[in-house]
């Protein structure tokens, strides 16, 4: 009697073929994967996908504490349909000379993904607008957007003082978004998949949404209400660069201007006045004007100045009303420079 194929004995030859099988299946699988994500989700507007570009083509890991992660020179990608450019010095925009040329008053746009202009081209900037705008009415001005995604003010300030200040500015516009007082992010070891694969970066994405569906959906304003709580951490290193950028301006006879921007899920009634208040109270006790731009943009449908729905980035539309907003506050700085030392006058 012939015995059943179940009861076999297995070779070692034939469980290699069978797991040499299954490799091949699998990878064929991975692959195919793969291919679909790129070509059927990688649309150019998922937002997993395209702020995992960012953070592998144009951002670096910085391992120093004060930075986490950095904008890498001289980087090319394109995200959220529109091209994204670094200069030399990591800024977003074109090459700029090391010193601004003779009688040309610099500006220096600091700040996050805001400033950054996350989702927005960059001739719609308000980095951009601004100085186009200044140029147009006849002063004598350059600049560069130093505006870098997830960063806090600590961070801010860390990379303004090693690449912004070398660059000579006259004038920094400092802009301040409610996500400044997170504490100083960590940051996990990349695997291989982490860098290589959209398929496990939108796998990834999809079952962390999954999970937290499940679990107690979080309240976002209490989360940014309790980012100021007097003793939180993150606040408290806050509140500390805010005084090192007012410190170290007036050291460098640097004048330095603070631009609130406000929180665009809900515009009127806005529910983070308190917070406003906070931190304008630290910001006006270094003696830095601060300006809120909630007043700009508080009668405008919020979903009109936001990237895409639902993210509430600031858009072109955004950008171009805070830049009527800065050139009004810049302008009279631009007046003093040529006044007291023939920078940024109007041509004649």
């Amino acid at each position: 009697m012939k015995d059943s194929p179940a009861k076999r004995p297995t070779t070692v030859s034939g469980v290699l073929k069978n797991i040499g099988l299954l490799l091949a299946v699998c990878a064929i699988s991975a692959f195919a994967l793969e291919g679909a994500v790129r070509l059927f989700v990688d649309n150019g507007q998922s937002y997993e996908l395209e702020m995992w570009k960012y953070a592998t083509d144009v951002k670096v890991r910085d391992r120093r504490p004060e930075f986490g992660h950095r904008h890498g020179p001289n980087r090319h990608a394109e995200l959220m349909g529109f091209d994204v450019r670094t200069n030399q010095y990591g800024a977003r925009g074109p090459a700029i000379s090391q010193t601004p040329a003779p009688g040309v008053a610099r500006i220096d746009f600091a700040g996050d993904s805001t400033t950054f202009g996350w989702g927005v081209a960059e001739d719609k900037t308000f980095a951009h607008q601004v100085i186009e705008e200044l140029k147009r009415q006849g002063y004598r001005v350059d600049g560069f957007n130093q505006g870098v995604g997830n960063y806090n003010t600590r961070q801010e300030y860390s990379v303004f003082v090693e690449s912004g200040l070398p660059l000579k500015p006259d004038i920094i516009a400092l802009t301040y978004f409610i996500n400044d007082g997170e504490p100083m992010p960590t940051y996990n070891e990349e695997s291989w998949l982490d860098l290589h694969s959209a398929a496990w970066i939108v796998l990834r994405y999809r079952l962390d949404a999954l999970i937290r569906s499940f679990g107690e959906r979080p309240d976002w304003k209490a989360y940014y209400r309790n980012l100021y709580a007097d003793d939180a951490p993150g606040w408290k290193d806050t509140q500390k660069a805010l005084g090192q950028f007012a410190t170290l301006s007036k050291e460098k006879g640097i004048k330095l201007l603070v631009f609130h921007l406000p929180e665009l899920h809900e515009l009127k009634p806005y529910p983070f006045n308190d917070v406003t208040e906070k931190v304008r109270k630290v910001v006006e006790a270094t003696g830095t004007p601060f300006i809120d731009m909630l007043p700009a943009v508080e009668n405008v449908d919020p979903s009109s100045l936001w990237v895409t729905v639902p993210d509430p980035h600031p858009n072109g539309k955004a950008d171009t009303i805070f830049t009527g907003v800065m050139v009004e506050k810049i302008r009279p700085l631009l007046e003093e420079l040529c006044r007291s030392q023939n920078r940024g006058c109007k041509s004649e």
